[in-house]
C-alpha cells in the first residue's frame, strides 16, 4: 500500500449524476474533476487508472509535488461509476488565467512548466499539454494542477508539445520584453496563442528588435532540431534541450516598474504607511470583522493590499494597471505574501465563455472574497468612465461575499455635471447591502463607509 493511501471503500459507486463535475476539465480524455462535499476530486478512466497508480507507486507523483511542481494529490478511498481510481487534489482558493497575469508571472509560470519536464523527462515522461492554463497561481507561487497531462514519452520525438509552449509561453514573453505586453495578453486566449507569424508580424519594425527575435527563435528552434534528431535514451535526449530553453526564457529581460507608497518607493509587504485616518479605519475592520479573504479593487497606491497581507488574510488585487500589479507581484513573491495580484478591469472584468463557463469562468464568481476594499475608485470609475453609482454598487456588491469598505471623496464633480453626492451614492449601497455606516471622515475630504450584507 501507497504513503497516504486509504484502502478502497466496499460501498456502491457513487452515480456520476450525482457530482459537480468542474467545467474546465470537459476535454481530458483521461479522466475529469469533481467536487464533492467541497473537496476537489479527480476521476481517472479505468484504462489510464494503471498508469497513474504506478507513477504513486513509484513514487514520482509525490516527488513532484515535495519540488512544488505538481499540486498535492493523492489516492482517494471514493468509488465514481466509470472510473478506475479517483485522486483528491489540494484546492487553490483562487483560479486566474493567464491572460489575467502580468509578465513577471507568465514567466514564472513558463519556468514552472519547463522545471517539470525536466523532471519528467528523466523518467522517460512528458506533458501532453504545456499551456499555462494548466497553472494555477497559489498566492504568488504558480504551481501544475493537471496531473492527467503526464504521459509516456513518445518515442525519439522529443517533446510534442513543445510548440504549444512557444505560442503560449516562449512568444508571449517575447513580445512583453519588446514593450507589447498589451497585445501578448490579448492573444493569449486565443485558441492558437501566439503564433510563430504573429510574432514575425508584430516584431516587424525596428532592426534592433529583427535581431534580437532572430537569435531568440534561431537559439530556441534550432535546439529542438538537434536535441531531437539524435542522442542516447529519451529522458537524456530532451534534458539538454529543455535547459536551454530554460535559460533562453530566463534571459528574456521583462519591463520593470515600481509603484510604491505615498513616496513612490518600493514598499516591503511586512512594512505599512504611516498612520491616518483611513489606515486606522481599515486596520480597525480587519482586526473587528476578520475577513478570510480580502479583494482590493483599490486605486491608492498598494497599501490596503500590503495591509491586508500583513494581517494574514488571503488577498486578491485587481488592477487595469500592468505596473501595479507587477510591483505587487514582484513584492509578495519575494516576501512570500498571501497575494494573488491580476491585472483585470473593475469596469469590464473577465466574463464567462463558453459553455457553463468551461473555457473561462466570470471573475465576479472565481474572486468573490469575503470583504471588497475599494479605496480611491468610485469617484475615479464615476467621473472617467461614466458609472452611475447603482452600476458601480452593483459591481462592488458582485465581488463581495459579505463586508465592503469602500471610500467616497466629497465636492468631486463630474464635468460639467452637478456635484457627486454622497447620500446618492449611499442610496445605491443601500439596495444591495443591509447595513451602511460611515467609518471615517478624512479631513473633510473624503469619507469611508463600511457596508455590510
Amino acid at each position: 500500500m501507497l504513503a497516504g493511501e486509504r484502502v478502497q471503500s466496499p460501498s456502491e459507486p457513487i452515480p456520476s449524476a450525482e457530482l459537480e463535475f468542474h467545467p474546465h476539465s470537459f476535454a481530458d480524455d483521461a479522466g475529469r474533476l469533481f467536487f464533492r462535499d467541497g473537496e476537489l476530486y479527480r476521476g481517472i478512466n479505468a484504462e489510464k487508472a494503471p498508469f497513474f497508480s504506478g507513477l504513486f507507486r513509484d513514487g514520482i507523483i509525490q516527488h513532484l509535488v515535495g519540488r512544488g511542481l505538481l499540486i498535492e494529490s493523492e489516492p482517494s478511498d471514493l468509488s465514481v461509476e466509470g472510473y478506475g481510481m479517483v485522486l483528491k487534489h489540494r484546492t487553490v482558493p483562487f483560479i486566474s488565467y493567464p491572460q489575467e497575469w502580468c509578465a513577471a508571472m507568465l514567466k514564472d509560470a513558463a519556468l514552472t512548466i519547463i522545471d517539470l519536464m525536466i523532471e519528467l523527462a528523466g523518467r522517460g515522461l512528458a506533458l501532453k499539454d504545456a499551456h499555462p492554463w494548466n497553472l494555477v497561481f497559489d498566492a504568488c507561487k504558480p504551481v501544475y494542477v493537471d496531473l492527467t497531462s503526464i504521459e509516456p514519452q513518445r518515442g525519439e520525438s522529443g517533446w510534442q508539445a513543445y510548440d504549444e509552449f512557444c505560442r503560449f509561453c516562449y512568444y508571449p514573453l517575447i513580445l512583453m520584453s519588446h514593450g507589447q505586453e498589451r497585445i501578448a495578453r490579448a492573444l493569449l486566449p486565443e485558441y492558437e496563442g501566439v503564433r510563430r507569424k504573429d510574432l514575425l508580424t508584430v516584431m516587424r519594425g525596428s532592426a534592433p528588435s529583427r535581431f534580437v527575435l532572430s537569435k531568440l527563435l534561431g537559439r530556441g528552434l534550432g535546439s529542438i532540431r538537434s536535441a531531437f534528431g539524435k542522442g542516447p535514451g529519451r529522458g537524456q535526449a530532451t534534458q539538454p534541450f529543455l535547459r536551454k530553453v530554460r535559460a533562453d526564457i530566463e534571459k528574456i529581460q521583462l519591463p520593470s516598474y515600481e509603484v510604491g507608497a505615498n513616496d513612490g518607493t518600493r514598499p516591503s509587504l511586512g512594512s505599512g504607511p504611516s498612520p491616518r485616518p483611513k489606515l486606522r479605519a481599515l486596520t480597525g475592520a480587519l482586526a473587528e470583522l476578520r475577513p478570510a479573504s480580502v479583494l482590493d479593487l483599490s486605486r491608492d497606491p498598494d497599501w490596503p493590499s500590503v495591509l491586508a497581507a500583513a494581517s494574514g488574510r488571503k488577498v486578491v488585487s485587481l488592477n487595469s494597471d500592468p505596473s501595479r500589479a507587477t510591483a505587487i507581484y514582484e513584492m509578495a513573491r519575494d516576501d512570500n505574501r498571501p497575494v494573488l495580484p491580476l491585472i483585470i478591469d473593475f469596469i469590464k472584468p473577465t466574463p464567462s465563455v463558453g459553455y457553463s463557463g468551461h473555457y473561462s469562468i466570470a471573475a465576479t464568481e472565481r474572486l468573490m472574497c469575503d470583504m471588497v476594499l475599494a479605496l480611491g475608485l468610485v469617484n475615479k470609475v464615476a467621473r472617467e468612465n461614466h458609472f452611475n453609482f447603482d452600476l458601480i454598487a452593483e459591481g462592488l456588491s458582485a465581488f463581495s461575499k459579505r463586508w465592503l469598505v469602500v471610500e467616497f471623496a466629497r465636492n468631486e464633480s463630474r464635468g460639467a455635471s452637478r456635484p457627486l453626492a454622497l447620500d446618492d451614492f449611499i442610496d445605491s449601497l443601500g439596495k444591495r447591502f443591509r447595513d451602511v455606516e460611515v467609518v471615517s471622515s478624512v479631513e473633510e475630504q473624503s469619507v469611508l463607509l463600511l457596508c455590510e450584507k
